[in-house]
C-alpha cells in the first residue's frame, strides 16, 4: 500500500510524466518527456499513515514515499530513467484496475489475501488487523467483540478477520475515513483496520485499541495475474529499501512496523 519526498509528489509525477492514464499490465508506458518509463500505481488515500491527502491535495504517507524512492531505485537500476504515477482510487477498485490493464501496480497497504488473485512482491513491512474503539468503550477484549457491530474497510483483510468473530455483525465501508467517523458516531461498537491505521486514530484520543491482534500480516505490492516483468523489479527495490537507511527513517516517521530482516 515511498530518495524522501516532498509533500508535491503526486503533482510533481504527474507534471514529468505528461502519460496517459491506461497502460499494459505487462509492460510499462514511456513517457513523451525524456523517454521515461512509466510506471502507474492504484493507491487508495485514505489509509494514513499509508497514504492520505493533504489539504492541497496531494497525496503523502508511507507508500508515495516508498514510491518515490522506488522510482530513483529503478532509474539507477535499469540505467534508464523511470517516472511513478499515483492514480488515485477506492481500494476495492484497485484489483479491477489491475485486471483490466489499467495500471501497473497496486500500493495501498496490501496484506495477503489467498483470494486475491494477483501477483505478490515480497514484503516491505509488518503489519496486523486490530480492533479499535470509541474512548469509553466497555469493550476490553477480544472476546468481548463477540455478537457487536464492527466495521471494516470493504475487500481488506480486515473485513475477513472481523467475519471471523462469533456472532459479529459486520458492515464494509468504502474507506478508513468513513470508517472512523462512523464509530465516532457511535454508530458501531468497534472496527477492525492495520494497525498502523489504528495507532494514527488513536495518537488523537477520540479512540482506544485493543492490546491482542485478530491476525498478524505483512504488506505487499501487488500487480496483475502473470506479470512477473514489473514485480521483478519491485522485488529489486524493495531489497534496496529494505538495506537503506532510509527503511527505517520512513518506519520511524510514520509509526509503522519494519519487517524483521537477517
Amino acid at each position: 500500500m515511498k530518495k524522501l519526498m516532498t509533500t508535491v509528489l503526486a503533482t510533481t509525477l504527474l507534471t514529468l510524466t505528461g502519460c496517459s492514464s491506461s497502460t499494459s499490465a505487462n509492460s510499462s508506458t514511456t513517457a513523451d518527456n525524456g523517454n521515461a518509463t512509466v510506471i502507474t500505481v492504484g493507491i487508495s488515500p485514505d489509509y494514513a499513515p499509508y497514504e492520505s491527502e493533504n489539504t492541497n491535495g496531494d497525496i503523502i504517507g508511507f507508500d508515495p514515499d516508498m514510491c518515490a524512492l522506488f522510482e530513483q531505485y529503478l532509474t539507477d537500476q535499469e540505467g534508464t530513467p523511470y517516472k511513478i504515477e499515483l492514480k488515485k482510487m477506492d481500494f476495492d477498485n484497485i484489483v479491477t484496475q489491475l485486471q483490466g490493464d489499467q495500471i501497473d501496480l497496486g500500493i495501498s497497504g496490501f496484506t495477503y489475501a489467498e483470494d486475491r488473485k494477483v501477483e505478490w512482491s515480497e514484503p516491505y513491512l509488518g503489519s496486523s488487523q486490530v480492533a479499535v474503539l470509541p474512548k469509553g468503550s466497555s469493550i476490553a477484549s477480544l472476546d468481548d467483540l463477540k455478537g457487536k457491530k464492527i466495521a471494516v474497510q470493504t475487500g481488506s483483510t480486515g473485513e475477513e478477520a472481523a467475519k471471523e468473530i462469533e456472532g459479529a455483525d459486520v458492515t464494509g465501508l468504502k474507506n478508513a475515513q468513513d470508517i472512523m467517523n462512523a464509530l465516532s458516531a457511535n454508530q458501531y461498537d468497534a472496527a477492525v483496520v492495520d494497525l498502523g491505521v489504528a495507532k494514527n486514530y488513536v495518537s488523537n484520543g477520540t479512540f482506544t485499541m485493543l492490546d491482542d491482534s485478530l491476525v498478524d500480516e505483512q504488506n505487499y505490492v501487488i500487480a496483475k495475474l502473470g506479470n512477473t516483468e514489473v514485480i521483478d523489479k519491485i522485488n529489486k527495490c524493495i531489497e534496496t529499501l529494505l538495506a537503506s537507511d532510509e527503511y527505517q527513517t520512513l518506519c520511524d516517521k510514520y509509526g509503522l512496523t519494519p519487517l524483521e530482516t537477517k
